[in-house]
């Protein structure tokens, strides 16, 4: 990938260049995968599973820290009601490793690779783990490689939708026309799965806009660890600043980063008690250095104790991302006390409640700074809302999320009609 600062014309032909080299690495196991994936089916056939019906968890890039990778590992920790489920993928902490046929470079993260799969190996993985269904959480290589094996093997497939891949091509490259082409991809994606689930209304409303079928569409949530997000973990003396104001998260202009800068450095110029505090790390983080100066602190990635206590220490979580399907790290913060400023749009809106658990506001740095300075100047509101913060975060928990889940599976596993992956032509 390229660093931030990178125009039109350099991303452009990147992009093109890394779509050559996954086609190149894919391109000679082609003629051979309907016979492999065809083997693999009567394979499965030779051995029933037995006991909890089984679900293939196929996931690209995984190492990264964001939010697929989080929500996975709850999964693993609380497990699926009814089901077994396994992680299928290329990187190293996956339950099932795939040989990777090549690493290829991502056009917009400088440094990120991700592995094309073995197509073989896909198909020995689907059929030797007795798969009674795939669940498919992003269309990249293995994503793409299990949907058509998983075709041929007439397995049922679920997708979960996670990222704004789209909106996120079309603010790194400014190219209207890489939004569009991403947009493609991923309604030619996840047209194929019987049944897609989404985190929030407003990813309802992103599936439909790529074609998706109402009635294809449920409903998948998201927790909170409650014994690990806690106001009680408050330090006061932890960071600098008297008004402390929370960021965490990738430090990228799909984040909304250079909003939430120009949106604290007009609070801050009228209320100098402010201090920003940013946990994470991302293409701009050097952008953000420069521009916000000795007003904030830069943490780096929280792990472990640091990320609760860096919650419960702050007074207001401040998030700008205009491209959230849901919007995670709003849930901590509301767990560990704290009232939330964040922009109207996307997850965030189903998140926090304008008035009773924070403010939202449009993408105006004005309407934001004026929402942090009325947090700022009444710490008694400020109290009540992240009160009532905590207790609607509280309400989501990660066991009627994997509830949810299993829902979804057993809308594509069961016997009396079982959604097939579909083949959908390009228009």
């Amino acid at each position: 990938m390229v660093a931030s600062g990178g125009e039109p014309s350099e991303l452009a032909p990147r992009t093109v260049e890394t779509g050559r080299n996954l086609f190149r690495a894919a391109i000679p196991a082609v003629p051979y995968a309907p016979a492999a994936a065809f083997l693999g089916k009567e394979k499965a056939k030779l051995n029933p599973s037995e006991g909890p019906k089984r679900v293939a968890l196929v996931a690209d890039a995984i190492g990264g820290v964001h939010g697929v990778t989080h929500t996975i590992e709850r999964i693993r920790e609380l497990g699926v009601p009814g089901y077994e489920v396994e992680v299928v993928g290329t990187d190293r902490n996956v339950d099932r490793r795939l040989s990777a046929v090549a690493e290829v470079e991502i056009p917009f993260y400088a440094g990120l690779e991700i592995g094309v799969p073995s197509l073989p190996a896909m198909v020995d993985v689907l059929a030797e783990g007795r798969f009674d269904a795939v669940h498919l959480t992003a269309p990249g290589p293995a994503g793409v490689t299990a949907a058509l094996i998983a075709r041929i093997m007439e397995l049922p497939v679920l997708g979960s939708w996670h990222t704004e891949l789209g909106a996120y091509a079309g603010l790194r490259s400014s190219s209207a026309e890489l939004e569009m082409g991403m947009d493609m991809a991923l309604s030619l994606f996840y047209r194929q799965c019987g049944r897609v689930l989404s985190p929030s209304p407003a990813s309802d409303e992103s599936l439909a806009r790529l074609g998706i079928e109402a009635d294809a569409i449920g409903r998948w949530g998201r927790g909170v660890d409650t014994s690990r997000f806690d106001p009680a973990l408050r330090d006061p003396d932890a960071y600098p600043g008297e008004i402390k104001l929370l960021y965490v998260g990738r430090q990228t202009k799909e984040k909304g980063v250079e909003l939430l800068a120009e949106s604290f450095i007009r609070a801050h110029e009228a209320d100098p008690r402010l201090h920003l505090l940013l946990g994470g790390g991302g293409p701009e983080e050097e952008m953000l250095r420069e521009t916000l100066g000795d007003r904030a602190t830069f943490l780096g990635w929280l792990g472990g104790d640091d990320l609760p206590r860096a919650y419960a220490s702050a007074d207001v979580f401040l998030f700008c991302s205009r491209t959230d399907t849901f919007g995670q790290v709003l849930v901590e913060a509301g767990a560990s006390g704290l009232p939330s400023v964040a922009v109207d749009e996307g997850g965030p809106s189903s998140i926090v409640v304008d008035g009773e658990t924070g403010r939202l506001c449009d993408a105006d740095p004005g309407m934001l700074a004026a929402a942090i300075l009325q947090l700022a100047d009444s710490p008694a509101w400020r109290a009540k809302l992240g009160r009532q913060a905590m207790e609607a975060a509280r309400a989501r928990t990660w066991e009627a999320a994997m509830t949810q889940l299993a829902d979804g599976y057993d809308q594509i596993t069961a016997p009396a009609e079982v959604p097939r992956i579909k083949l959908v032509r390009a228009a």
